[in-house]
């Protein structure tokens, strides 16, 4: 899948712990299980001591967004605010063409505020690659609509990315990479949340 060049930053894990919506269903739906081998001996099922899966994690400060009516920064200015909660992850290496492909899903919630001029939104998330200890090189933003019924306040998503593949080689491995995952904010947005204390939605 292409990705876009991203800027320089820490890649520092959020390292609150937080709620999240059930994800037996996500990990289902990428088969998330223990290790094996398929078809033709080539290709190899990661998450094991021989062939880990990269680490995956949310992005320190983008693991929430209060989206704002205008400039205003009062209670009653919020149109919605969302939360990521877990993320989940598997992969499968080609030993032939030395490349891992990961599968990434991760949930979340969102929750209306008093200033929604309408009862659907749609948040942008990203996904990004870097190396361990490095800088982002890889980084690709996604956008999950919302929808919130009538009478409803809050409205829980999942989000799966597919197919994300990555080169390995030598003595290198899964492990040298991370993929984290988190809101794509403005630069206002992530100001908010860095002067502004977090309340999770209960």
């Amino acid at each position: 899948m292409p990705f876009l060049p991203a800027p320089s930053r820490p890649t520092k894990l959020a390292s609150r712990s937080r709620r999240a919506a059930p994800v037996l269903a996500v990990a289902a739906a990428l088969t998330l299980s223990g290790c094996g081998m398929f078809g033709g001996g080539e290709i190899k099922e990661g998450g094991t001591t021989l062939y880990p899966c990269p680490a995956v994690g949310v992005l320190n400060e983008t693991d929430h967004v209060t989206l704002l009516s205008g400039a205003g920064t009062d209670l009653t200015d919020v149109v919605a605010k969302a939360e990521i909660g877990k993320v989940v992850s598997t992969c499968k290496y080609d030993v032939e063409e030395s490349t891992i492909t990961v599968d990434i899903a991760f949930n979340g919630v969102a929750e209306i505020g008093p200033a929604a001029p309408a009862r659907a939104l749609t948040l942008k998330t990203f996904v990004a690659v870097t190396r361990r200890f490095n800088a982002f090189d890889k980084k690709q933003v996604y956008e999950v609509p919302v929808v919130f019924e009538p009478g409803q306040r809050q409205v829980h998503f999942v989000k799966t990315v597919e197919g994300t593949i990555l080169p390995y080689g030598g003595r290198a491995d899964g492990s040298i990479y991370q993929i984290l995952v988190g809101f794509q904010l403005t630069p206002e947005q992530l100001e908010y949340n860095r002067r502004t204390s977090y309340i999770p939605i209960r």
